[in-house]
């Protein structure tokens, strides 16, 4: 209890003397103002991963249109409990004083605010990636929000790194085959977050529910989409296969599995994927040369190749210099989780404005039902290349050099 207390103080400190990063952080561009409220759904027919005599619960945040104006400041990070866990735990191997500043970021979702209730909204279900808490993609959600979705972030509970309602810290490193990450408890993982996925479907457009008593009334069901991030974008893709409520599926450098997803996807897909930039002194400082570099890249090319050529239509977007953990709010919140892997990294705004803009060509060409044109961001940006899938092949091939 004293070593929580003096974290506690330590913790109050350090905000203290942290000046606030206000300007940093890319603005939302859309023509919406953004609320959010945040919400603990439980799920009854199935059990707590730890607590047996207790359901599953899962942590949401959900991200939403709105005409009120942000008055006061909105901070990236409020609960001050959940950051000292963070600290305590050394959240993604980050210090105190790193932790402590990303809680200073303003933000421009509001609180509460008012829900826009004459229009309907499509739906976003997002899914964290492993050890990654819903929090660190919050730009993304901003952003998603301005452009008039109603956004559900979920973590998916002892996937991620998360609270629940109660004050219990949820953790993947409460998960000793998940930290082991054990290939088939991983593929078991994925069906568990899917199930997520389609309960908190369930939820939020159902006016018989908590969530869906606020929001049903607001959601478009023909226009619901899943995304997600790392292991969350395996799940957001298999989402889509199961659950004929969704329509399209967004992977942000998540992997195949393809030893088990042999789906003949009918439902788009986006498939964003990071393509870091090594020398040869940085491979062999990671003990790898570069030809065994190359025969890596060429093998996890084959693997999405024949996973997306199964698909109806599928895009595969590569970006130059994006690393793992560039496709969250990293860069510009806790750098050190993309440049501590060394290589050249693309700037912090251009990598955020490439994923936002391919992700806003895709989502408008589901909205329109039409072929999203993704061709011109590779024009215009020479870090992409660009391959389309469908009809069990490639169709289209389209690259720069870097």
């Amino acid at each position: 209890m004293r070593y929580r207390t003096l974290m506690s103080f330590h913790l109050i400190f350090l905000m203290a003397f942290i000046p606030s990063c206000h300007g940093q952080l890319p603005l939302p561009s859309g023509c919406y103002n953004i609320g959010v409220c945040s919400s603990q759904l439980n799920d009854p027919s199935r059990q707590d991963l730890i607590n047996s005599d207790a359901p599953r619960h899962i942590p949401v945040s959900v991200y939403y249109p709105t005409f009120d104006a942000l008055k006061l400041p909105s901070f990236y990070m409020t609960n001050k409990r959940l950051l000292s866990e963070m600290i305590t735990f050394g959240y993604s191997h980050q210090d105190s004083l790193a932790l402590s500043k990303m809680a200073t970021y303003k933000v421009q979702a509001i609180p509460h605010a008012e829900i826009i209730k004459d229009q309907n909204f499509p739906l976003i279900l997002f899914s964290h990636g492993l050890g990654v808490s819903r929090l660190h993609y919050r730009l993304l959600f901003e952003e998603w929000a301005s452009q008039g979705y109603i956004v559900v972030a979920i973590d998916h509970p002892y996937g991620g790194f998360t609270m629940f309602s109660d004050g219990q810290l949820a953790t993947s490193r409460m998960d000793p085959l998940l930290v082991a990450q054990d290939r088939a408890y991983l593929l078991k993982t994925i069906d568990l977050w899917v199930e997520d996925i389609s309960f908190v479907i369930s939820q939020i457009t159902s006016n018989g529910s908590p969530l869906g008593t606020y929001f049903s009334s607001l959601i478009n069901i023909e226009n619901i989409v899943s995304i997600g991030h790392s292991l969350g974008g395996n799940v957001a893709v298999l989402a889509s296969h199961n659950d004929q409520r969704i329509k399209a599926a967004i992977n942000m450098d998540g992997g195949t599995f393809n030893d088990k997803l042999h789906n003949a996807y009918k439902k788009p897909i986006l498939t964003l994927r990071s393509q870091p930039i090594y020398s040869d002194d940085d491979l062999l400082k990671k003990g790898r040369n570069r030809s065994d570099w190359d025969r890596m890249g060429q093998d996890i090319d084959a693997s999405f190749a024949a996973e997306l050529s199964q698909a109806k239509l599928a895009y595969e977007l590569k970006i130059s210099g994006a690393g793992h953990m560039s496709f969250s709010d990293a860069p510009f919140v806790l750098p050190d989780m993309v440049t501590r892997f060394r290589g050249k990294v693309i700037d912090a705004h251009r990598g955020f404005d490439l994923i936002k803009e391919s992700i806003h060509l895709f989502l408008d060409s589901i909205r329109s039902n039409r072929p999203a044109p993704l061709g011109q961001l590779v024009d215009r940006y020479p870090e992409l290349s660009l391959k389309i899938y469908g009809g069990g092949g490639i169709s289209d091939t389209t690259s720069n050099k870097y």
